[in-house]
């Protein structure tokens, strides 16, 4: 109960006493009402029939016109009860006593107009000038002093409701201004730039030499920079706008690491930087838009290999975590200060010389994507070390296989993710798990700790050559067993061919890979794998014991 009701107490009989509590109830229930009516209203103008609602139920008046300032007059805009005759879009004057406080008008009066019986009229305040002018009908028994008190205080709640929501619609009105000249521009500038782009493509086929080809493709990737742009500026719209969607489907995780990798293979070669994989050996599946999650990682990668110095190394990494799939990005670059990092995802924000990567609006649409995602994304950096940028992705749960059929652990070896990724490609099936290595100190890891049906494994590897990890696993008596297929460029050569076989060797492949041939020669070893585990299995006959 409010002060005003507890002074009033005292000189209250009974039922005066009923009177006040069920006003501050229906008082109670119209706040609510306009707390709801802004939470819930899509604008402006579905909040004010809820507000002229909220000033009926508080003192209950049978009609209502709520006129809203227009210049220097106030215009019809909403009303409820009235007669049929009432129209909207009429002006009116209020009275300068209105200033005062609620001020009952006679029903001759032009603010109330549509109302059956004199009215009662109560200013809605603004920052200087007035919003509006609600008048109500005066109910029989007519307002007590109590429920008159009660209108101004209402009308201060109902002005706090209707600014929000004006200023709501306003911004919505300029975003979907500057969306529709963004569309207007977007679609001027990629009409020239697809033309710039099919000539330069054109021409970059027909010149004869590298030498001559450069300038083109100085103009080719200038066209596509200027393509990503604009595909920027459309994101970053519909992020503000609440309209950025994401089109998920089952991926496997490291075969989308392995792809976004391989596009960022040439900038890493012309920056002289080493592009290298961390995954773990057995990744779940990600529920996600596979468009969107290259958006990411190709942009993290980017930006790495932009701020490694030549020689330095950029490593692109994931695993299980806490149930969810994190993947990093981690350089050898100059690092950014620790007051730096919270800003980094913020639009157009830009930290130091030594490390702009935060410059644009890359990062912040990747934290966009990510968390459209269900994930978050966050900064990791030591200056003088490096930065490694992390994200989560939730994991999708692994199903059990059905049937009897046993999965195959197949091991797959090669430094260069592009190879890794066209052997996923050929091999990738419900009933094998694919396990990939970069190098072979990270073969040799893996076989140590698992137990593989079948290796695949790139001879011409830098460090450990492919041969050498055959050496080793072959002396390493978990993995003395494990069948051996050398994939070779020199498959016309006797001499490769007779050290593949004496490193211990069972099958080589010749590069171009044949498909249907690579799926022939692992489904043999594959086979003969699982007959021997069903052999181990089989308990011993009678004759056996």
């Amino acid at each position: 109960m409010t002060a005003a009701s507890k002074q009033l107490l005292p000189r209250l009989e009974q039922g005066d006493l009923e009177r006040v509590l069920a006003l501050e109830l229906r008082y109670s229930r119209s706040l609510e009402e306009l707390l709801s009516a802004t939470a819930a209203s899509g604008d402006c103008a579905q909040l004010l029939p809820r507000v002229v609602v909220a000033f009926q139920d508080l003192i209950g008046a049978p009609a209502a016109v709520l006129w809203m300032r227009d210049g220097a007059l106030f215009c019809a805009t909403t009303a409820s009860g009235v007669a049929a005759d009432w129209r909207s879009g009429a002006r009116a004057a209020a009275p300068s006593t209105l200033d005062s406080g609620p001020m009952e008008l006679p029903r001759s009066h032009e603010l109330c107009a549509g109302l059956r019986g004199d009215g009662i009229c109560v200013l809605i305040p603004g920052p200087e000038l007035p919003l509006g002018v609600i008048c109500l009908q005066v109910p029989v028994p007519g307002p007590s002093a109590v429920e008159r008190s009660r209108l101004p205080q209402l009308a201060r709640h109902a002005a706090s409701a209707i600014a929000e929501r004006t200023s709501h619609d306003e911004l919505m009105r300029s975003l979907r201004a500057r969306d529709e000249v963004l569309g207007i521009v977007a679609h001027d500038l990629r009409n020239p730039l697809n033309v710039i782009a099919a000539a330069s493509s054109s021409l970059h086929q027909r010149l004869p030499d590298l030498l001559s080809r450069r300038p083109v493709e100085r103009i080719m990737r200038a066209t596509q920079r200027a393509e990503h742009l604009i595909r920027d500026l459309l994101d970053i719209s519909a992020i503000e706008s609440g309209q950025f969607s994401i089109d998920k489907r089952q991926l496997d995780t490291a075969n989308t690491i392995l792809a976004a990798t391989e596009s960022q293979q040439g900038l890493a070669a012309t920056s002289s930087v080493i592009l290298a994989s961390d995954l773990s050996p057995e990744l779940p599946g990600i529920d996600a838009d596979e468009e969107r999650i290259l958006e990411v990682l190709e942009n993290l990668v980017g930006n790495a290999i932009k701020f490694t110095l030549p020689g330095g190394t950029v490593t692109v990494g994931a695993s299980e975590q806490d149930g969810s799939i994190l993947l990093w990005v981690r350089d050898t670059g100059p690092g950014i200060p620790e007051e730096q990092l919270p800003h980094l995802f913020d639009r157009f924000w830009q930290g130091s010389k030594g490390d702009r990567r935060g410059a644009g609006l890359g990062l912040t649409i990747c934290r966009a994507i990510v968390e459209a995602h269900g994930g978050r994304i966050w900064a990791e950096s030591v200056v003088g070390q490096g930065t490694t940028i992390k994200f989560t992705l939730p994991k999708r749960e692994r199903v059990p296989q059905s049937g009897g059929t046993q999965v195959a652990n197949i091991l797959m070896v090669d430094d260069r993710p592009e190879n890794l990724l066209a052997l996923r490609a050929i091999l990738e099936q419900p009933d094998y798990r694919l396990v990939t290595a970069s190098s072979g100190e990270e073969a040799l890891s893996l076989a140590l700790r698992e137990t593989f049906a079948v290796a695949l494994i790139d001879v011409a590897m830098p460090g450990m050559d492919g041969l050498e990890v055959a050496i080793h696993m072959k002396e390493l008596e978990r993995s003395r067993d494990i069948p051996i297929i050398f994939i070779t460029a020199f498959g016309d050569d006797p001499q490769e061919i007779h050290r593949a076989y004496s490193a211990g060797g069972a099958d080589y492949l010749v590069k171009p890979l044949d498909a249907e041939i690579v799926r022939k020669k692992v489904a043999v070893f594959v086979d003969l794998s699982r007959r021997r585990s069903q052999s181990l299995r089989r308990p011993p006959t009678l004759g056996e014991e």
